[in-house]
């Protein structure tokens, strides 16, 4: 990061103050804000941030499709790394966004859905895009990504996860609504060998993986790994609504069973890249969801995702940097219906391939302009409703759809420590008219370790193939947002990061499945995100955040279902043996939210609000305590708290409780 170069005799002064307003709002009586040495005679605008700082400033990519700073980057950011993932015991990629500041998750015991910024209408997360390495993970039926077992990758594949909030489609395009979520895998150098690793927990909960990667001497790098997942899940879940001596008494039975496969592979050679990589999940349901027949076997839902890619990256300083990629990508679903007396079935497949091209240059060792053109053709979406007894169908749906957009961003030093963020992007979509996406932040360091950002984007997300398949799609409208965004970040002393986020969003057009069909309606949210992230010389490692998001349903003055005031989160992790044994602890809150739920004609209704509720997570993880052995043991819902999330629109009930007590103990070796 750019410094001012004008000396002055006290430098961080401001930057005291604000340091004292941040404890106070965050650590009202703790004395490790209160700094009682004087400041050192250097000047320490002089030097950059990590010279400052024990806690380091991470790297980000995301942001601009570029490697910078995360205090220059056109956006607020959260790093997740591996390490983090190991010694809080993440299972999946959902339990790493649920300790992230601004994010909730609901799972309805078929699908973990992501809200963000006071927004998650149960739609499968297709306002949030998820990449792998930089590729788009949404597939292209509902727009939608798993986050939950249904995730592609291994969590033990993760290097780290950069969160970037905001509305994206500046560079991405479609669904990148509320933000983007890139998933940067370990490479083979990385790895370095074989690893096995193996699970146990709840529910009779087992996995298993190997892990082979390499880099050769000349220069070729490789992975390959493979999962396999099983769990039984819970054996008896009881729903009231469902309470009747026909019904088992509103109690399902051996009905929660999850599984999948997955594989992953990558292998580069100077500036090429080839990665692919598979899921196939399989996931009982107990719900009784879509109205189908309760206690019955066979609602069970199974995703197959699959993509091929290959990339190419040169840097060339004298010219500019240049990257491409072609894909391949493959999403299959199937769900079937048991309703007494009949059972259906339905199918549906999506195959697409694009390619991306990008060239960013830097000028004069101070701007970055940075152009890129994408095209794609999902030529084969289908949707198919039928009754395998009979082969009588239902429903068959065939479509296709092209799209292509052209972006390009300038980062300009208009002086050393005051940057502006410019960009913009055109998208057409078959079927709609034309996006144009403007992105524009000015990014300002006024002293060492703080930063100033204000930041206006808008984003979109047309309608995908699901609803325009659906009865009376005729008039739906793709989803906008636009959204004005102030972000402080500030270094306090050498142990600590902080940072403030106010935003508004504007959300017109969203589009939401009610009384059995789907309209749009417009909302917007006013919130407020602090964190607070603490990194100490004997490795203890603290992060706490809260968020106030209040959104509103303005086409009807009501708020929104599953939509929380307020999150609060803390993750604490203490070494008990010097870089061997660690103890990671987790609290997250969520307050209440209201909740909406399908009655029998399926109508729409508002249910009761689902009351707020607290976790606790404990992890005890070990890194070579054992030569090669890494081990941990992780309690989740150490309370045993009984808690009910949301449900989605296409239930009986309003909401949906969630496991008690359970754990999962887990080895890893490498060879």
């Amino acid at each position: 990061m750019n410094q001012r170069n004008s000396r002055r005799p006290f430098p961080l002064r401001p930057a005291f103050l604000f340091r004292y307003l941040l404890c106070l709002l965050f650590f009202p009586a703790v004395a490790v804000c209160a700094d009682d040495n004087p400041p050192p005679p250097k000047d320490l605008t002089e030097l950059p941030i990590e010279a400052l700082m024990q806690i380091e400033v991470p790297q980000v990519f995301s942001a601009s499709k570029y490697e910078q700073k995360a205090t220059a980057a056109p956006s607020s950011t959260t790093v997740i790394t591996a390490d983090e993932i190991k010694r809080y015991g993440y299972r999946t990629l959902a339990d790493v966004l649920a300790s992230v500041q601004g994010f909730y998750v609901s799972d309805d015991r078929d699908t973990a859905f992501l809200g963000t910024r006071g927004v998650n209408l149960g739609d499968f997360n297709s306002r949030i895009l998820l990449l792998v390495n930089g590729h788009r993970v949404n597939n292209d039926l509902d727009d939608g990504a798993g986050i939950d077992t249904a995730f592609i990758l291994d969590v033990d594949l993760i290097d780290r996860i950069e969160i970037i909030r905001g509305p994206g489609s500046v560079l991405y395009g479609n669904n990148a609504f509320f933000g983007v979520i890139n998933v940067i895998t370990r490479t083979g150098k990385q790895v370095d060998g074989t690893e096995v690793s193996a699970s146990y927990g709840s529910y009779n909960a087992a996995s298993g993986r190997v892990t082979f990667g390499s880099q050769f001497t000349n220069g070729l790098q490789m992975l390959l790994s493979g999962t396999l997942y099983h769990s039984d899940g819970a054996g008896n879940l009881f729903y009231k609504e469902y309470d009747t001596p026909s019904q088992n008494n509103g109690i399902a039975h051996n009905l929660d069973g999850d599984g999948f496969g997955s594989l992953f592979g990558s292998v580069s050679y100077k500036d090429f890249t080839w990665e692919a990589a598979y899921v196939d999940r399989r996931k009982d349901n107990p719900t009784a969801q879509y109205d189908t027949t309760f206690n019955a076997t066979g609602l069970t839902t199974r995703d197959d995702r699959t993509y091929t890619v290959l990339k190419y990256a040169h840097k060339s300083p004298d010219l500019a940097d240049i990257s491409a990629n072609i894909y391949f990508d493959q999403s299959d679903v199937s769900i079937g219906y048991p309703i007494s007396p009949s059972f259906f079935k339905e199918e549906q497949t999506g195959q697409w391939a694009g390619g991306e091209v990008q060239i960013d240059k830097k000028i004069f060792d101070r701007h970055v302009l940075t152009v890129g053109a994408e095209v794609r053709d999902d030529f084969n979406q289908s949707r198919r409703v039928f009754e395998p007894s009979t082969g009588d169908v239902l429903t068959d749906v065939h479509a296709s759809r092209y799209n292509y957009g052209v972006f390009a961003q300038g980062d300009f030093a208009v002086v050393t420590n005051l940057h502006v963020n410019a960009g913009v992007r055109f998208d057409e979509y078959e079927h709609f008219d034309p996006s144009l996406s403007p992105r524009v932040a000015l990014i300002y360091n006024p002293f060492a370790q703080s930063t100033f950002k204000l930041i206006y984007g808008t984003a979109f997300r047309d309608p995908n193939f699901l609803e325009l398949s659906a009865p009376g799609f005729e008039g739906i409208r793709p989803e906008k947002i636009t959204s004005l965004e102030g972000i402080y970040e500030q270094g306090i002393n050498q142990n600590l990061r902080s940072s403030l986020s106010v935003y508004y969003n504007r959300m017109d057009d969203l589009i939401d499945f009610e009384n059995g069909s789907f309209t749009n309606f417009d909302a917007d949210t006013l919130g407020l995100e602090m964190a607070l992230e603490g990194k100490w010389a004997n490795d203890i490692r603290t992060r706490l955040s809260y968020s106030l998001q209040h959104t509103e349903n303005t086409s009807d003055d009501a708020g929104l279902p599953d939509s929380p005031m307020h999150l609060v989160k803390f993750n604490l992790s203490v070494p008990l043996l010097k870089d061997k044994i660690f103890a990671g602890l987790e609290v997250q809150y969520t307050s209440s939210s209201h909740t909406v739920y399908s009655d029998l004609s399926g109508d729409t209704l508002n249910g009761p609000d689902s009351p707020g509720y607290a976790v606790v997570n404990l992890t005890l993880f070990s890194h070579d305590l054992i030569k090669n052995l890494d081990a941990s043991v992780g309690v989740y819902n150490l309370g045993n708290n009984q808690y009910y999330v949301p449900s989605s629109r296409f239930h009986l009930q309003s909401s949906i409780q969630q496991d008690g007590i359970n754990f999962r103990l887990k080895l890893t070796y490498r060879f």
